[in-house]
């Protein structure tokens, strides 16, 4: 077998940027030639590594790229919500093979879990390709190891979800579960508006709620949501009083304009083209965004800060409010701290790929 370093690093290499050819990942990896050849050669006979030629540009031989081959190692990952999951199969590269929203039935964690790794089961064997990871996503705080500490919306306390999993997959196959607010953070950083040097502050709404993660050579899963903005403010379920959530996530806009929560979507396209309304409920909630965002900045000093989900429209209609209340950071005015929205569409089964192929691409022969 070649070193085994230069085998993880190119299989890492390829699954960040894409396929190339052997010069360009002699290059980028900084190693000889024969390592590079030797790594690609072992991960070909591994059924990893596909080279696929492609018509030269100019005069001379095609130029043979490294990618992966399309029967090669998958990941099954799931966005798990009450009654129903979207579940994916991903081969490397981010890839997707297949994706499908299924019922998941159940009334106790126990049956929900069950019926959720059946439907895991039935995807991985639908692939017939190598299984070598399982993530799923939740919203919720979840603990190292998996254990989800709270799920408002399955009403779960402390509840070991991954065990769980576990006891009905394959026991030769990692399984994680982690909460959907880190692995949208993970998604953006490995392959949206996150890229680049220095740590990213990612913050998601779906619709309830705001969560969010600091990604950086680690990821931190953060509670931004219950940052307190007013102590005087509005109770939280939380304890406190005040907290940014109550102020910003969609709940909030379609509270302050008296329609019921399915209408988001309505609410946000008057906005946008300038009913007098909702556009001023679009606006409050983005100035109270902006202030919040100004205090976890001065906190957390990060690079970057991209908005998922509801959080992306407020900046794309009231971006400006944002930016002003942000400019009282300390932080940000010094350091001209970017604010951008979120680039990855499902991000959440995008970001639990990531997460299910770490360990593989740590020792792809194993």
């Amino acid at each position: 077998m070649p070193r085994p370093t230069a085998v993880a690093r190119l299989a890492r290499l390829l699954h960040d940027e894409g396929p190339m050819n052997r010069a360009e990942a002699t290059t980028r990896l900084g190693l000889t030639r024969t390592a590079v050849g030797e790594a690609a050669a072992w991960l070909t006979t591994a059924g990893v590594v596909a080279a696929t030629t492609v018509p030269p540009s100019g005069r001379g031989r095609p130029s043979p790229l490294l990618g992966f081959d399309d029967r090669g190692p998958v990941v099954v990952v799931a966005h798990l919500r009450p009654r129903r999951a979207d579940v994916a199969i991903i081969g490397l590269g981010a890839t997707v093979v297949d994706r499908a929203s299924v019922a998941v039935t159940g009334s106790t964690p126990q049956a929900v879990l069950r019926s959720l790794a059946a439907r895991i089961r039935a995807a991985a064997e639908r692939s017939g390709r190598p299984l070598v990871g399982v993530a799923v996503g939740i919203a919720g705080m979840v603990r190292p190891g998996g254990v989800v500490r709270t799920a408002v919306h399955f009403e779960w306390a402390d509840v070991p979800a991954r065990d769980l999993l576990q006891r009905h997959l394959p026991d030769d196959v990692a399984v994680e579960v982690s909460t959907d607010s880190g692995l949208i953070a993970l998604a953006e950083r490995r392959r949206g508006a996150g890229r680049g040097p220095g740590p990213v502050l990612v913050l998601s709404c779906e619709h309830t709620g705001i969560g969010g993660a600091l990604v950086g050579t680690e990821t931190r899963v953060l509670e931004p949501g219950h940052l307190s903005i007013d102590r005087k403010g509005l109770p939280c379920p939380c304890g406190q009083r005040g907290c940014l959530e109550l102020y910003a996530d969609g709940r909030a806009i379609t509270r302050t304009t008296g329609v019921a929560p399915e209408h988001l979507a309505h609410v946000l396209a008057r906005a946008e083209s300038g009913a007098a309304r909702e556009r001023r409920a679009v606006l409050t909630a983005a100035d109270h965004l902006g202030t919040g965002l100004a205090n976890l900045v001065n906190v957390l000093v990060p690079a970057k800060v991209v908005l998922t989900g509801v959080l992306a429209d407020l900046h794309r209609i009231g971006g400006d409010r944002i930016r002003e209340q942000l400019g009282r950071s300390v932080v940000a005015s010094a350091d001209g701290v970017e604010v951008v929205v979120g680039q990855v569409p499902r991000s959440v089964l995008v970001g639990a790929a990531e997460s299910a192929f770490e360990h593989f691409l740590e020792r792809p022969w194993c």
